[in-house]
């Protein structure tokens, strides 16, 4: 096998990858590389895999000699940065021996049988539907941080993905304690997206997607509803194959509250400035550590306290809220950085029930459909 390509443009392509590649081990160490294929059509496929999410992206190449290897993918990765020219020539022998030749450097990394690799998944017979990249990366983007990292729930280690009909898309993520629900309008111009049932993205590859996604304009996606349920989402220059959570997500809607008729307007960024602030109350033993919102003549009160370490207060003027009427509520501190983290506008609306045993909502006016919960805390 040998090829000559712009080290750019590999570069781009084995950065893409890195997120499917395993950590090494000693049980599977093939996992921890990228599979290299030249066809005869003057075409280098590159392939990564997990077992449970999956790449293969694709790039023009010059001189030209089928074949096919498989390396150390964060190696070679790391060797294509260092390379000296804009050009590189790759080459493997028989004895499965990369070689890398750019200007007058010459690098080799030994690699392994290509046919000892993983079958990699395939397309073939999957109906495919347009959406925006950009708004399908947004949507994981702002409901990721919620999705349980708990491995004994493994129904909640992901985004439950569904489509709602005209053309949107809806995201929720839970981790028992705080539940994201998003919606975006993810058709393309003159192309429908048909609803379709609810389905666990699992979390390590929305965080691929919302990271490779951004800049297609256009994506396409497929479902396969065979065993094992997969997602498919595929651009012009690579396609992604995810194995999706074979569990059943919670009946989340139960969880949000219907009364919280109390609202109250800030401005996001002072508040998040509060908080951090409140956090620095929070021991290194400490996992959840609660903050108090009082609401009371126009202003908002917040505190936090330790009795180990000592104690913070802050005032921020309310935008909007009854003045006239005063009600306390505590949450958890690093919750509430985390959601108003991703949000993106100016504001941020509170919406709280009488009871301080009731969830809080917390809205976006920027997006004003999607939806952040946060179960309270004892004052």
């Amino acid at each position: 096998m040998k090829f000559r390509i712009a080290c750019d443009d590999l570069s781009q392509m084995l950065g893409r990858l890195q997120g499917f590649l395993r950590e090494r081990n000693t049980l599977s160490p093939i996992l921890s590389n990228v599979h290299l294929l030249v066809d005869e059509g003057g075409v280098l496929h590159l392939s990564a895999t997990d077992t449970e999410i999956s790449f293969h992206g694709t790039l023009a190449v010059k001189d030209q000699a089928p074949g096919a290897i498989t390396v150390d993918g964060k190696r070679l990765f790391s060797m294509v940065k260092q390379l000296p020219a804009e050009e590189v020539q790759v080459s493997a022998d028989a004895q499965h021996n990369l070689t890398l030749r750019s200007g007058r450097s010459q690098m080799a990394l030994l690699g392994l049988d290509a046919a000892e690799y993983p079958e990699q998944p395939s397309a073939d017979g999957a109906a495919f539907f347009g959406v925006k990249g950009g708004a399908l990366a947004e949507l994981f983007d702002r409901t990721l941080f919620s999705a349980s990292a708990d491995d004994k729930r493994p129904n909640l280690n992901g985004v439950f993905l569904f489509g709602q009909g005209d053309g949107v898309l809806s995201a929720v993520s839970t981790d028992g304690h705080r539940l994201t629900q998003a919606f975006r309008q993810v058709n393309l111009d003159g192309q429908t997206v048909d609803p379709f049932p609810g389905q666990i993205v699992p979390r390590k590859a929305v965080s691929e997607l919302k990271r490779l996604l951004v800049p297609y304009p256009e994506v396409q996606l497929a479902i396969q509803t065979q065993s094992p349920q997969s997602l498919i989402a595929r651009t012009t220059d690579f396609t992604v194959f995810i194995r999706l959570l074979a569990e059943k997500f919670p009946p989340y809607e139960a969880v949000i509250p219907r009364s919280n008729d109390h609202v109250y307007m800030i401005e996001r960024q002072p508040l998040l400035n509060a908080l951090k602030r409140m956090n620095l109350m929070r021991d290194d033993q400490e996992k959840l550590h609660g903050v108090s919102l009082e609401f009371t003549g126009g202003e908002l009160l917040l505190e936090s306290s330790n009795a180990n370490l000592g104690q913070v207060e802050d005032r921020l003027e309310l935008l909007e809220g009854s003045a006239d009427h005063e009600m306390k509520v505590a949450f958890c501190v690093q919750y509430m950085i985390e959601l108003l983290s991703t949000m993106k506008g100016d504001k941020a609306r509170l919406c709280l029930a009488s009871s301080e045993r009731t969830a809080g909502i917390f809205r976006d006016p920027e997006w004003e459909r999607d939806l952040f919960v946060v179960m309270p805390r004892r004052l």
